[in-house]
């Protein structure tokens, strides 16, 4: 597990996938996988290699003081274009910007705890704030896992200075 990002820009790219609202808390973002897992194969123009989670913040987005945020996440593959999305998936494109890149390593149960570490910890102590053109993050998988104990990921968090 990486505390200091590295910062990188990343042009604007696509996804399709799973989307699930997180009332639930990780069991929402558990079934999206699941489902992603299950229906993946249907996805048109898909670029791999790896999968993405893009926390939406975008829309009803609730910090649930105390509890597990609430927010659309996506589980998905980038496209290279949006043509023929198969029913009961989301496509949603996201804008070029800059970022700051945490690695992860540890078990799935884990990652919520490196979020509060990044937006709690990190960042107010950083100089950057959210790019606020965005309300979104999203985990990069740069190759499947099933085992949740141990895997390996890119925590991608758009910024700007101040």
């Amino acid at each position: 597990m990486s505390n200091e990002p590295a910062f990188r820009s990343k042009e604007a790219f696509k996804i399709v996938g799973i989307e699930r609202y997180t009332e639930s808390g990780i069991p929402a973002i558990r079934e999206a996988w699941a489902e992603f897992g299950k229906r993946s194969q249907e996805i048109k123009n898909a670029a791999h290699p790896g999968a993405y989670g893009i926390e939406d913040y975008s829309r009803d987005f609730d910090m649930n003081e105390g509890g597990f945020p609430k927010y659309y996440y996506i589980a998905g593959f980038e496209v290279s274009e949006i043509a023929d999305v198969p029913a009961g998936m989301k496509s949603k494109e996201i804008p070029a910007a800059n970022y700051a890149v945490f690695t992860y390593n540890g078990p799935i149960d884990g990652l919520h705890e490196f979020f509060g570490f990044i937006y709690g910890e990190w960042m107010p102590k950083s100089g950057y704030s959210m790019d606020p053109k965005l309300s979104l993050d999203f985990e990069h998988y740069s190759e499947p896992n099933m085992d949740m104990d141990h895997v390996t990921l890119e925590i991608w968090v758009p910024i700007v200075k101040g």
